[in-house]
């Protein structure tokens, strides 16, 4: 088979790039699959600070349902998009597109718990793997329909020029989560010195009653003397508020590590069924791997 000069720069680079490409996702995939092997489930009443994993159900915050953009769904979790259908002419035919004209994550706090004990999940940068998926379409480009129980067949995507897609973790489902575990306590997020600046700040919101509490010589202004005087009672103030937040318990909470190399996984799927998961596709990467590097020495070898 003859190639033009510039049709073997294309097809060699094109096969080298797909090769970087199906070994890249299989590094990726290998790794999770050996770090979900070899880290061991622990409990939330024993569990160690520092990188774990745990099983549970998911649960809401106090109750307070967070509710998915575009469905309007109670959920624990959702990523939402919005695409507009473009019609455009190309090489003489006419064909059309969809471009994502909106897209939000959920960072919404919630909770997992096995039944005795309970931590705080926080999402922000997990890997996110739910079995609910909902896709409907529209002629607006924000949803009249929500509530959605079920997604759309692609036929509605003929008559409407919008498609909504969301996926969901919903509350009450068993979640399998391997991230960074620690304690947080409010007051090693908040020093004294914080607090007393926090109050000076809503109290500085207020001039006439700050004016009202520390101005003693009614001329209007709060002068440095009467500036320290308000600080010594923030100072008092923030010190008994200190005092208080020492007496809150610790809370425990799971979320992405500060290790790069450390994935955040949240997945609705079995720890098993997961894992099978990734060696799946590390195996369809690696395949695909070698079948590019075959076609990339195929290539140089035919071309001389």
């Amino acid at each position: 088979m003859g190639f033009t000069p510039e049709e073997f720069q294309f097809a060699l680079g094109a096969s080298i790039l797909v090769a970087l490409l199906n070994f890249y996702f299989f590094t990726r995939n290998w790794k999770r699959l050996r770090i979900i092997e070899n880290t061991p489930t622990a409990k939330l009443r024993s569990a160690h600070q520092g990188y774990i994993e745990l099983e549970g159900k998911g649960q809401l915050v106090d109750d307070q349902p967070i509710h998915a953009p575009l469905s309007n769904h109670p959920c624990l979790w959702y990523r939402s998009q919005i695409e507009q259908q473009e019609s455009f002419v190309e090489k003489g035919r006419a064909q059309t597109r969809w471009n994502v004209v909106y897209k939000t994550i959920s960072d919404h706090r919630f909770k997992l718990t096995d039944g005795v004990s309970s931590c705080f999940v926080d999402p922000r940068g997990a890997e996110v793997s739910g079995d609910e998926k909902l896709v409907w379409y529209g002629n607006t480009e924000w949803p009249t329909r929500t509530q959605i129980l079920e997604s759309q067949s692609i036929v509605y995507a003929m008559a409407n020029g919008y498609r909504y897609t969301e996926w969901l973790v919903l509350p009450g489902q068993s979640l399998y989560i391997l991230g960074q575990f620690s304690a947080w306590s409010a007051t090693t997020q908040k020093s004294v010195r914080d607090v007393m600046i926090n109050l000076i700040n809503d109290w500085k919101q207020d001039q006439p009653a700050l004016r009202e509490r520390f101005d003693t010589n009614q001329d209007g202004n709060i002068d440095q003397e009467e500036w320290e005087t308000a600080r010594q009672e923030a100072r008092s103030e923030a010190q008994q508020i200190h005092d208080q937040l020492v007496l809150e318990p610790d809370t425990n909470i799971i979320a992405k590590s500060n290790n790069s190399a450390r994935p955040f996984i949240i997945s609705v799927y079995p720890q098993a069924l997961l894992a099978r998961k990734y060696r799946s596709n590390a195996c369809l990467a690696l395949v695909g791997c070698v079948v590019s590097v075959c076609i990339v020495a195929w290539l140089l070898h035919s071309h001389g």
